[in-house]
């Protein structure tokens, strides 16, 4: 499984990254800004998404709807609180930071089931 991350805190990339690694997941990124991630994100193969809201003053809605639209799934990882959302994004999966590696991993496998992908990990 291939998960992209769009994260613009160099050490929660980081540890984002190294957790999900140990998991058994391939990574795509981190990517810090949102021009870059959407770049990404239209050319890289993933099975999913971990969007910070906010990359570097930008919001990752934009993103968030495209890979909606493409049927990609993707989960929220920040500061912000679901009341915060705009409300299509209110029931999107979402996880505080900083991050729980084992919450994620079972947030990941939940979303993937949800959708009808098996997580090979």
């Amino acid at each position: 499984m291939r998960v992209l991350i769009a994260e613009d805190e160099f050490l929660v990339g980081f540890q984002l990254e190294e957790d999900l690694r140990s998991a058994g997941y391939s990574i795509v990124g981190p990517f810090t800004t949102l021009p870059t991630a959407t770049q990404a994100a239209r050319r890289e193969r993933f099975d999913l998404a971990i969007l910070d809201i906010n990359l570097n003053g930008q919001m990752v809605y934009p993103l968030a709807d495209e890979l909606s639209a493409r049927g990609i799934p993707f989960i929220f990882l920040s500061g912000y609180v679901s009341g915060d959302l705009p409300a299509r994004f209110r029931r999107s999966p979402q996880l505080t930071k900083p991050h729980d590696p084992a919450a994620l991993s079972k947030e990941i496998r939940t979303v993937l089931a949800s959708r009808g992908a098996v997580a090979d990990c």
